[in-house]
């Protein structure tokens, strides 16, 4: 008898396994998100995506997340609101706070 967890586990590899080729194409959204860069900010995202194995949207969190981390002491972005420039993040201590940014540099306010 086949255990249903061995079964689900190996369908998860093979649904990453089988994006992680894609993992360089932007979504529609990512484009987006992009697009509203800055000329100097986008160049610095497009630089980070010939490296494999992150996606547009995780290079932009980990830009926020940095520049949080001058500001704040968080741990992680729990929820992002590219549109509105809205990150809730969780807080080392415990806790989330909500943290803005500036959509075009990625500039925390």
């Amino acid at each position: 008898m086949i255990n249903k967890y061995a079964v689900t586990a190996l369908v998860a590899c093979g649904a990453l396994l089988a994006n992680a080729g894609y993992a360089q194409i932007a979504t529609t959204i990512e484009q987006a998100e992009l697009a509203g860069l800055t000329t100097a900010k986008r160049a610095e995202v497009q630089e980070r995506m010939k490296q494999p194995g992150q996606t547009v949207t995780e290079i932009l969190q980990t830009i926020l997340l940095n520049g949080i981390k001058n500001k704040h002491k968080a741990s992680s972005i729990v929820a992002l609101d590219f549109g509105r420039g809205i990150a809730v993040v969780e807080l080392q201590g415990g806790g989330m706070t909500a943290v803005n940014f500036d959509t075009t540099t990625l500039a925390i306010k």
